[in-house]
């Protein structure tokens, strides 16, 4: 890969431009920053999975105020615990692999304001997602809109980069780099995902119209549907709720001080032998988890939400890497060293055996396709000119039991 200089830095090896860690990565702001050529992913397919090669990443940031008159190893242990300690940093800034202002300083050096930080050769493994074609509603200059299988990420985040639904369409449709998303959906919910080219105001607009009622939200023209299966029997007449949401330190909760949010649902069918409804959703805005909160809200969780079902957390946190304390979903368990941690760029000695190397030439620790999944489906969005529709899922047939 190559990168040219950006903003006056000039890493020796290319970065990626999503925030994959903190301190996080530059991001090119109004369209001036030069443009970045990728490598192509190193992809294969086994399991029902499709993985990628790891490979070797460089991030940058610029000092944060906090950072200040603080050592570099001090800066990325306190700021990512789980990801490095003050030593891996040492010997890193020792190997050339970690530069202030693109050059190799000694790790007592204090980090002054406006600095910039480049971090070199973090090794990098991204968890393998299901290996489900990304079927393509429609698509044109200005927007491509498609059905988001279970498991995958909508865009990159700190996990993945090139196995998330807009790189793939990026390497598969060739869709414009240009185009990002008008509406997510987590990584386990399936459905309608719109990518657009939101730097056009008419693309913007037409996709996210102004709002007409500000307690509605900025969504307010945007009709939006879902539909999932629930826990129990529920209520047969439809009901709205309005509890807020509040996101705050990686946590998402029904709160009292969180933003306004309102979810109106009606029932379609309950089935008393599996003691579970289907329910269609129609969501006035949209918050994270809104649906998922909302329903757990009610006493009637999604049938197999790992974050919010009480019951079905208790059978998975065994099986699973992630843990859930107090609604927090924690991917990389505190008590486990950073070198160990699953999925993270590590700061290692190109010496050091990677343990997720090893597990992936063993076999072992591969994960089920199965478990990528919540009942939980974006079946249509709908705007004052546009509408887009998926079918129905399999699980919304009664007979279906897990």
């Amino acid at each position: 890969m190559y990168c040219p200089s950006f903003l006056g830095i000039t890493p020796r090896r290319a970065y990626t431009h999503f925030a994959a860690m903190s301190p996080k990565v530059l991001k090119p702001r109004r369209g001036k920053a030069p443009p970045v050529e990728f490598s192509q992913p190193e992809y294969y397919f086994e399991d029902g999975l499709r993985k990628v090669r790891p490979y070797t990443q460089t991030y940058l940031a610029h000092a944060k105020q906090r950072w200040v008159s603080r050592t570099v190893p001090e800066v990325f242990a306190s700021e990512m615990p789980r990801r490095c300690t003050e030593n891996m940093i040492i010997e890193a800034m020792k190997r050339g692999d970690i530069l202030v202002n693109d050059a190799v300083v000694s790790p007592d050096y204090i980090l002054k304001g406006g600095e910039s930080l480049c971090s070199l050769n973090c090794h990098r493994h991204e968890p393998p997602i299901p290996d489900t074609p990304i079927h393509v509603l429609e698509q044109t200059k200005d927007y491509v809109v498609f059905d988001k299988p279970h498991g995958i990420t909508v865009h990159p985040n700190e996990l993945n980069f090139h196995n998330t639904a807009l790189e793939i369409l990026r390497r598969d449709h060739d869709i414009p780099t240009y185009m990002h998303a008008i509406n997510r959906l987590d990584a386990v919910t399936s459905g309608v995902v719109i990518f657009a080219n939101v730097a056009d105001p008419t693309v913007r607009e037409r996709f996210q119209p102004p709002n007409v009622d500000s307690a509605a939200g900025s969504d307010s023209l945007v009709q939006k549907e879902y539909v999932c299966r629930v826990v129990g029997e529920f209520p047969i007449d439809p009901i709205v709720v309005r509890e807020p949401i509040l996101q705050s330190a990686g946590k998402v909760r029904v709160d009292s001080t969180g933003k306004p949010s309102e979810t109106r649902f009606v029932r379609k069918w309950y089935d008393p032998a599996s003691n579970t409804s289907l329910v269609s959703c129609y969501l006035t805005t949209g918050r994270q988890h809104q649906i998922r909160l909302h329903v757990a809200h009610l006493q009637h969780p999604i049938v197999n939400d790992r974050l919010y079902n009480p019951d079905y957390m208790k059978d998975w946190a065994p099986m699973n890497s992630s843990l859930t304390v107090n609604g927090e979903t924690r991917f990389y368990p505190a008590d486990i060293p950073p070198e160990k941690q699953p999925y993270m760029p590590y700061y290692l000695n190109p010496e050091t055996p990677c343990h997720k190397c090893k597990e992936e030439l063993e076999g072992s620790n591969t994960p089920n396709p199965s478990n990528m999944k919540i009942w939980l489906r974006a079946i249509r969005y709908q705007g004052p000119d546009w509408k887009f529709e998926v079918d129905t899922p399999d699980w919304a047939d009664p007979r279906i039991i897990e």
